[in-house]
């Protein structure tokens, strides 16, 4: 959060202007907006990003006073919706203003936001980055004309690591392609099979081709893959889809959720990702804990969600204790 809070301070915003975000936001981030931003004068706008058309006019002049940030997430939680970044991109180039995006479901292996025409990234080092559980921390990526404006506010402000963070950020960057190849592979591999169980109502991950972001994430995602023909050699010829799937269980309740979350064995409840070991997040009690029940239906989040994040478990050991958890009733 203290990243996110240097990233947007960095492009200099002011009273009388506005952030345009995405209503899929992480919950403290939109309570970050909501409060020390607008507390300060700023005006928050919150319009759906995969709506290209309603973020232009969000972003005109004629929305109220000039919009200086447009925030974006690249995989929403827990949705999985896709950013179309580029599109975002030339959207915030054309009105003034800068294109922020909290990257912490891409890491730097799957996608790299600089690269599709955003000015500043964010990351949890939390998730992914560090990937074992035991960091506290955020970074941002930015162009360099940024640079300076970020520093500022780091020193001022007080927002970094300390040491033993910072080393073990460090250790785990030395594994990410490692454990995010695997964690990769086995998301896939279980959105199949939960598509496929007859106690599963739906499945969002962005790697099966229902996904109504599938063909974007195919863009996006790992692009020196894209345009490479099969090699033949054992490599993957297909990038990755990301490591989270969500998927609700059909006809379910809250408390056949815990049911559910109670049977497991391996795959543990948490409310972060990013970790080494499989973990089970229910997002009505979590990251939309404070939204009532009919707001979190209309944005697509039942009662009977649940939210993985992959770790590198071997794949059957995965799939067998989500199978008896499942099975339990």
């Amino acid at each position: 959060m203290a990243a996110l809070h240097a990233a947007i301070l960095a492009t200099s915003i002011g009273p009388g202007e506005r952030i345009v975000a995405s209503r899929d936001l992480y919950g403290t981030t939109t309570g970050l907006l909501n409060t020390i931003f607008a507390n300060q004068g700023i005006g928050i706008d919150f319009v759906d990003t995969g709506d290209l058309a309603a973020v232009e006019r969000a972003l005109g002049a004629g929305a109220g006073g000039p919009a200086r940030v447009l925030l974006a997430e690249t995989v929403s939680n827990p949705l999985l919706r896709v950013a179309d970044l580029p599109a975002l991109a030339d959207l915030a180039r054309g009105a003034g203003a800068h294109l922020l995006v909290d990257a912490t479901f891409t890491p730097p292996v799957l996608l790299r936001p600089l690269e599709w025409g955003a000015d500043l990234a964010i990351h949890s080092t939390t998730k992914y980055l560090s990937g074992h559980g035991d960091v506290l921390g955020g970074a941002v990526i930015a162009r360099p004309d940024y640079a300076g404006p970020l520093q500022t506010v780091s020193r001022l402000v007080g927002g970094v690591p300390g040491p033993q963070e910072a080393w073990l950020t460090l250790r785990g960057l030395k594994t990410l392609p490692l454990r995010y190849e695997r964690q990769c592979e086995n998301a896939a591999t279980i959105a199949h099979w939960l598509a496929d169980h007859p106690a599963i109502a739906a499945v969002h991950y962005p790697g099966l081709p229902g996904h109504p972001n599938h063909a974007l994430a195919t863009r996006l995602f790992d692009p020196q893959y894209r345009d490479r023909e099969p090699s033949g050699d054992g490599r993957r010829d297909t990038p990755h889809y990301g490591a989270v799937v969500a998927f609700a269980i059909r006809d379910a309740d809250r408390d056949r959720v815990f049911r559910f979350i109670d049977r497991l064995d391996l795959c543990l409840p948490a409310t972060s990702l990013g970790d080494i070991y499989t973990l089970v997040a229910y997002p009505a009690i979590a990251s939309h804990r404070d939204l009532p029940p009919k707001a979190r239906a209309r944005v697509g989040i039942g009662d009977g969600l649940v939210r993985l994040s992959a770790g590198i478990e071997h794949v059957d050991d995965i799939i067998a204790d989500l199978a008896q958890a499942l099975d339990g009733g």
